[in-house]
């Protein structure tokens, strides 16, 4: 049978172990509890962090879109330039060819109208066998198609067993030495014996009285006379290709032009010429 003493000290380490175990379950509740609380904090730091992450990687791809978008225009931008370089090229090759054509039209409108001026003065020189319509036409050729504002047509002719060289037109010009040149004898004369035109600088110096360009009428050989310009018109500042054209087609169909009409066919000398010639002049003075 037991003892009160050893019932009480039975019953004292029952009440320990109680509370013992309370006090465990209290603090392993409270420690659960906190450990609760701490994961809990965790997780939402967790998903605050995976939050920050989806933003992060959202704003990753947004910039990413907007490289692969800058880097496509960088290539779309290389792409345009090459193309405008390419087009400049074109551009280029396509307006130097222009210039060339419109050089070439330039050049063939320039011989068009050198061959339709040299169709229209030998056309106008063979349209007529009247004398003073000849000369009238081989003045209005030099004035309109030369540009001279001055000139002598010196025929050749027989005085006293030699031959000189006779005025027989004038424009704008004062014939010295009663119109009559020596053959051989100054830039007139030389050119009859030459048979070679003279064509000098219109801006250049020259001696008082001395022709600007004395070009030398020939048929079969023989010099039929001289045209000695003098003077250019005001606006006319050099003689030109066309100029050139127009002195070698005065210089053959002049001359058979004239002797066609009568100045020198009709006798075979310029003598009887020029008296057919000073006849219808001086008749058509006194009408």
């Amino acid at each position: 049978m037991a003892k009160p003493g050893d019932l009480a000290t039975s019953l004292t380490e029952s009440l320990d172990l109680t509370a013992r175990r309370e006090e465990f379950l209290e603090t392993f509740f409270r420690k659960g509890a906190e450990l609760t609380s701490d994961l809990l904090g965790e997780v939402q730091a967790l998903r605050k962090r995976l939050h920050e992450i989806d933003e992060e990687n959202l704003a990753l791809r947004h910039q990413l879109a907007s490289d692969d978008a800058i880097r496509e225009l960088l290539v779309k931008i290389e792409q345009l330039e090459q193309e405008k370089k390419s087009l400049r090229s074109w551009a280029r090759d396509n307006a130097e060819e222009s210039l060339d054509y419109k050089a070439r039209f330039t050049e063939m409108e320039r011989e068009l109208d050198t061959m339709a001026n040299l169709y229209v003065a030998s056309y106008q020189l063979h349209a007529t066998l009247d004398v003073r319509e000849v000369l009238s036409v081989v003045e209005q050729l030099l004035m309109q198609f030369v540009g001279a504002a001055a000139f002598v047509i010196h025929l050749a002719a027989e005085r006293d067993g030699g031959k000189v060289l006779e005025a027989v037109h004038a424009f704008q010009h004062e014939v010295d030495g009663g119109g009559i040149a020596a053959w051989g004898e100054g830039p007139v004369g030389e050119a009859a014996v030459t048979q070679v035109p003279f064509v000098g600088d219109p801006a250049g110096p020259r001696e008082a009285g001395q022709p600007l360009a004395c070009i030398p009428m020939v048929l079969s050989g023989r010099t039929v006379g001289v045209i000695a310009i003098h003077h250019l018109l005001e606006q006319k500042r050099k003689f030109v290709d066309i100029d050139y054209e127009l002195f070698k087609l005065l210089a053959l169909h002049s001359a058979s032009a004239i002797v066609g009409a009568g100045l020198l066919a009709r006798a075979g000398d310029a003598a009887a010429g020029l008296d057919a010639y000073r006849r219808i002049r001086d008749g058509g003075r006194a009408g």
